[in-house]
């Protein structure tokens, strides 16, 4: 039963205060998803990890009670005396191994540093723990005393080995292990004597064993996550030590949760699963009950952000891209609206140097000054080039034509060569890093790939490249720090290097460790500021790291006499001399605004479909004055006045959304035009590097290209990261600087991400709402206790083992069904739509092709002979993503809840707008009608992105944006792929335009 509890606060009277908390409410739960569960020495109480929360209850059932004081802890263990709980706590971006009473006095922190320590278990004389950590590198298996001694290492093989448990007599240690030289994992014993011998093996994961109370066997979680057509599976598995044998102890169809299980005198386990405690054997094992209570906060009525969709005035471009100083000082180039311009310090006014429909980036200077490289997709077949202009004639010269798509080019200290990278369309992480001899035109591939790097910067006598990479910290987790990697070009061994341990340097994707030209200092970005450290001839560092800023900084580039380094302050430029560290400001005026086309259209929709109601219109007139819809009208022929549009025989619909992809522009121009021939005509874009997604938004929006509008983000992530365009967040000060950012930048939305600490999420959402923008997360709860507004994805394990939203069978129970409900959050789940075999395998049900799809003909060769889309082309290995899923499934079970799921693909440039279209048959097939999964794609998102009042629906005072297709999309959703027109802010594309070319995005 729920309970409300009213926390609405008045606003005070100071524009800086917060929004009116919403009324909280409380309400029980008596179920939980990928929880553990551990009795007491006594068998009194059983202690759980629910959602992050540690609870303890009595051992025949009952409420599960908060131990109060924690923040987010996972996998209690008892003291063998029972007076005290030790778990693992997210604290600060890390793990950490914490102690603490069931009554929540005496807590202690027993871990500290940089490092992951994880899955805490005691020793059985209760004097130490034992527990997993990355702190030496990889993940082993270390001891650490109560008396919080420095730790010690007990296992040291290059593979990660984890999940500790010692046997009842402390002579035995178990744990999981890498299996060497395959996938899998294996079970390892080693005894007091050092030997270690496996025990059992599996070629999916193992997890968290534990002895029986006899030490002679050992019982363990085996699972396996789920893919397209195949479910997930989990079982719990016991070890005969003596046999030698490994048998499944689970009953059919049981869905085991990654949970320790724990061993009673009597040889029954308590385990979790099917949302449940259980205690016995697998197949007859008692239900334990429980109810736990949950209050969650819904996102406040907050004041929103106002849009300017409908004025011509002008704005300040903010989408400011790779400013780089000219050696001598006097110059900047950079890219912005798709094209280059140079600006003269002193003289706001830049110059364009380029003038074209295609994306033009990446300046970067000759040290003579003489030439600027950059990279484009002129050549018209989707890839970006190298080009090299003369800055005084003007003249150009492409220096490649690639199959794939090359980026960053820097020239050498010389002048001679150009180092890039080049991107692999088969796998969009892998990046090659080449040097190009600009005499004899040869490309020479330098390393192997790296998930997309910075620009490189060259030592400074030419035989080194430095990138800043992913350094992972182990093969267990994909996080890492951002790092130096220094590539010798002699072929010697790289390495990484790290001005600051333990910390990332800024944003990968905006952000390179930057040698002076003189070769004895590195500028860096780290926290959200400019660094420099002193180098040695090798690039080594030999002094303390020193703080050149206190606002934010990014893209630092030197002059050629290393005096001074010209750098980007979110929307402004800025120069810092490195004596006297005095800063002033470049001024830039560089203006842009909204491509409105003038004048009245009238739309004849034969049958319309207005976004809100689950029925057609029939034969009406859609009045459209400028880009705003001013009437909806039975059809009168003879309308003179107004450009006339016939869909009399089609149907229109409004623009769809895309709530969840990732537009990297290294694509070009031609993602603009792909959306809107799919009927996309709104893309959010959860987690870009800012300034990137700035200058698509601008230059959509100016009509500078032919795209979708654009609602964009960055990426607020904790210490460690993963994506090139994470904002790494070390401490609660560099938040505030990316917060400052997110509204100095005017993001649309915040997104946070995996790593990032709760008190973070916490003020993030409070930041957010004071802007007037949604906030999104991966995080359910705490989350849902801060108000935030969206949730990504049907689960996500973050920094967990599994997901605590979705079991590894794929289902949901009561704990993330009420906490979903409760609180009003909208969840964007990326359920199927992400993969093109699904759309295939959808258009091969009904007879047709995804090969004969209209809308492939725009997409680049490189893309369409990747591995992402031929297979989904010559229709192989198609399968019907129901067999991957529980039944009901979540997206099923989400919509009987009343749970509004806008829909989304987190896919790139090679699945755009295909993948909504097949998510939107998926939501079909879990139980939506045709006119309720596209009322999830029009009028629905744009209450996830707050415009529900100029968007998502057709009807007067709404934005032009609609599509004209044909077929009868509310009888075969999948007939929105049969696109004819799409109008979208008002200017009508028809679908011959959109497969011509470029050139359509000319302002009109």
């Amino acid at each position: 039963m729920v309970r409300s509890l009213c926390l609405a606060v008045a606003l005070l009277a100071s524009a800086s205060s917060l929004p009116a908390l919403a009324e909280s409410r409380t309400f029980s739960v008596t179920e939980g998803t990928n929880f553990s569960a551990m009795l007491s020495p006594d068998g009194s109480r059983i202690a759980i990890d629910l959602q992050g929360d540690l609870r303890i209850l009595p051992a025949g059932g009952g409420a599960a009670k908060i131990v109060p004081g924690l923040t987010e802890a996972r996998l209690p263990s008892w003291s063998p005396d029972g007076t005290l709980l030790a778990f693992q706590q997210y604290l600060g971006g890390y793990w950490h191994v914490f102690v603490v009473r069931p009554d929540g006095t005496g807590l202690r922190q027993i871990t500290f540093g940089a490092a992951d320590d994880r899955e805490p278990v005691w020793a059985p004389d209760g004097k130490s723990l034992l527990f997993s950590s990355d702190r030496a590198g990889n993940f082993d298996v270390w001891r650490v005393g109560l008396d919080r001694s420095s730790p010690i290492q007990l296992t040291t093989a290059p593979q990660d080995e984890i999940y500790p448990a010692l046997s009842p007599d402390g002579a035995r240690l178990a744990f999981v292990a890498e299996a060497e030289g395959e996938r899998g994992r294996v079970l390892k014993v080693q005894d007091a004597g050092g030997s270690v011998r496996t025990v059992a093996s599996a070629p999916t994961e193992m997890a968290l064993p534990a002895w029986s109370v006899d030490g002679k066997s050992i019982a363990y979680i085996e699972y396996k996550g789920g893919s397209l057509g195949t479910k997930g599976a989990s079982s719990l598995r016991v070890v005969d030590l003596g046999k030698g044998a490994s048998a499944t102890d689970t009953a059919k169809g049981e869905d085991v949760f990654v949970g320790r299980p724990q061993w009673s005198k009597d040889g029954g386990l308590l385990y979790t699963a099917d949302g449940k405690i259980k205690r016995g054997r697998p197949g007859s094992a008692k239900v334990i009950p429980f109810t736990a209570e949950f209050t969650v906060t819904p996102a406040p009525d907050y004041v929103r952000k106002v849009h300017d969709f409908t004025s011509t005035a002008a704005k300040q471009a903010k989408g400011i891209l790779n400013p780089v100083v000219s050696p001598d000082g006097k110059q900047v180039a950079f890219a912005a609206l798709g094209d280059l311009w140079l600006l003269t310090i002193g003289d706001p006014k830049p110059v364009r140097l380029t003038n074209d429909p295609f994306v033009d980036i990446e300046p970067a200077w000759s040290p003579d000054g003489g030439k600027l490289a950059y990279t484009s997709d002129r050549r018209g077949v989707g890839t970006m080039d190298l080009y090299v202009r003369d800055v005084a004639s003007g003249k150009e010269e492409r220096l490649t034509e690639t199959v794939e798509s090359v980026a960053s080019p820097v020239f050498s200290p010389d002048g001679q060569r150009i180092a890039l990278t080049a991107l692999a369309s088969d796998d969009w992480h892998a990046n090659f890093p080449y040097v190009l001899d600009l005499k004899t035109k040869v490309l020479r591939k330098i390393h192997g790939w790296t998930f997309k790097p910075s620009v490189v910067s060259w030592s400074s006598d030419g035989e080194a490249l430095n990138y800043v990479v992913l350094a992972n910290k182990s093969h267990r987790f994909r996080h890492g720090f951002n790092e130096i990697f220094n590539v010798p070009l002699d072929g010697s061994s790289p390495k990484y290097l790290t001005p600051t341990s333990g910390k990332s340097l800024g944003i990968r994707a905006k952000n390179g460790g930057i040698y002076s030209p003189d070769g004895r200092h590195m500028a860096f970005v780290e926290d959200g500021v400019l660094w420099t450290v002193a180098t040695n001839p090798h690039g080594g560092f030999i002094a303390t790291p020193r703080r050149m800023t206190n606002d934010l900084a990014d893209q630092p580039s030197w002059a050629g006499d290393s005096k001074s380094i010209v750098y980007q302050s979110a929307d402004v430029l800025k120069r810092i001399w490195l004596d006297d560290a005095r800063i002033e400001d470049i001024p830039l005026n560089l203006e842009w605004s909204n491509a409105i086309p003038q004048g009245r259209k009238v739309v004849h929709a034969g049958r319309l479909f207005d976004g809100v109601n689950l029925a057609y219109r029939d034969n009406v007139d859609i009045i459209i004055d400028n880009n705003v819809i001013t009437a909806v009208e039975p059809h009168q022929a003879g309308r003179t006045g107004a450009q006339l549009i016939d869909a009399s025989k089609k149907v229109v619909v409004p623009g769809m959304f895309e709530n969840h992809i990732h537009n990297f522009i290294i694509n070009g121009e031609q993602t603009g035009r792909i959306a809107l021939s799919f009927g996309v005509t709104s893309i959010r874009e959860p987690g870009a590097e800012p300034s990137e997604g700035l200058e698509a938004k601008e230059a959509w929006a100016s009509g500078r290209r032919a795209g979708p509008r654009l609602f964009t983000t960055g990426l607020i992530e904790g210490p460690r990261l993963y994506y090139p365009m994470s904002l790494p967040v070390n401490s609660m000060p560099a938040l505030e600087l990316e917060l400052e950012r997110a509204k100095r930048l005017d993001y649309d939305f915040i997104k946070t991400y995996e790593r990032l600490d709760n008190a973070y999420l916490k003020r993030s959402t409070e930041a957010a709402h004071e802007m007037g923008i949604p906030i999104t997360s991966h995080d359910l709860y705490p989350a849902t206790t801060y108000g935030v507004d969206a949730i990504e994805h049907l689960a996500t394990s973050d920094r967990i083992i599994v997901s605590d939203r979705l079991s590894v069978g794929g289902k949901i129970y009561d704990d993330v069904m009420q906490l979903y409900r409760q609180s009003n959050i909208m969840v964007v789940p990326t359920a199927q739509g992400y993969n093109p075999l699904v759309g295939s395998y959808y258009l091969q049900r009904q007879g047709r092709a995804f090969r004969d799809v209209k809308q492939l003909k725009l997409l680049a060769p490189r893309v369409l002979a990747s591995r992402y889309l031929k297979a989904a082309i010559d229709a192989q290995g198609l399968v019907d993503p129901d067999l991957g899923v529980a039944v009901p499934s979540p997206v099923t079970r989400l919509k009987q809840a009343g749970v509004v799921t806008p829909p989304g693909t987190d896919t790139s440039f090679f699945n755009l707008g295909f993948g909504i279209v097949g998510e939107l048959q998926y939501y079909v097939d879990q139980g939506f009608t045709p006119a309720e999964a596209l009322k999830s794609a029009t009028y629905q998102s744009a209450q996830l992105n707050k415009v529900e009042d100029r968007l998502g629906s057709i009807a007067a005072g709404k934005l032009a944006d609609m599509v004209i297709v044909d077929g009868d999309p509310l009888a075969n959703v999948m007939d929105v792929l049969n696109v004819d027109q799409v109008i979208k802010d008002g200017r009508v594309f028809t679908f011959e335009q959109l497969a011509a070319g470029a050139q359509l995005g000319k302002a009109q």
